[in-house]
């Protein structure tokens, strides 16, 4: 829908770009994972053949790169716009145990929300690798897809569930499946 009062145009691109920027920042930055011995292990469920391994993360800056054609006004980012990200997994006592990184490509930009597909890989130290993908969006949990893995984690398959706490740091729970 077209408008043709400008201060709605610029309200409506000014929103999306807000929504864009929560969900940048509570999606792409924070998806993460650790590693190392200390890391928490849940205890097994009903189904003994998954096994949660719990982190905390904190946050890169927010990096968003805004491709050509350049955005009318700040925030106001279109699909083909992206965000890359590096953060540090920490265990429970905060030692840090790997990095994550990854980007996020904005696919959809409407008047509901805006879609992001996130590909992101952890490495945690002496372990191995974890890599996992989805769509994300500004709700402060996330869960994506763990499509695969290296060292310890071959053949890897379960989910991330990340919950970002709103202060540069979080929460991730990595689920595997056997």
């Amino acid at each position: 829908m077209t408008t043709t009062d400008p201060t709605q145009a610029h309200t409506r691109r000014r929103t999306r770009g807000l929504a864009l920027a929560a969900t940048l920042t509570a999606v792409i930055l924070p998806v993460t994972a650790a590693s190392g011995d200390t890391s928490t292990l849940s205890q097994p469920s009903n189904d003994d053949s998954r096994r949660t391994l719990h982190f905390d993360v904190k946050f890169s800056p927010f990096n968003v790169i805004d491709v050509p054609p350049t955005a009318q006004a700040e925030g106001d980012y279109r699909p083909g716009d992206y965000a890359i990200f590096s953060d540090a997994l920490l265990d429970r006592s905060g030692q840090r145990v790997g990095t994550e990184a990854g980007s996020g490509l904005i696919t959809r930009v409407s008047d509901t929300g805006i879609q992001v597909v996130y590909t992101m890989a952890v490495r945690l130290h002496g372990r191995g690798q974890i890599s996992a993908q989805g769509l994300g969006s500004p709700a402060p949990t996330k869960r994506l897809a763990v499509t695969g893995g290296t060292g310890r984690f071959i053949g890897a398959d379960g989910y991330l569930e990340l919950v970002e706490h709103g202060d540069g740091t979080g929460s991730l729970d990595i689920t595997l499946v056997d």
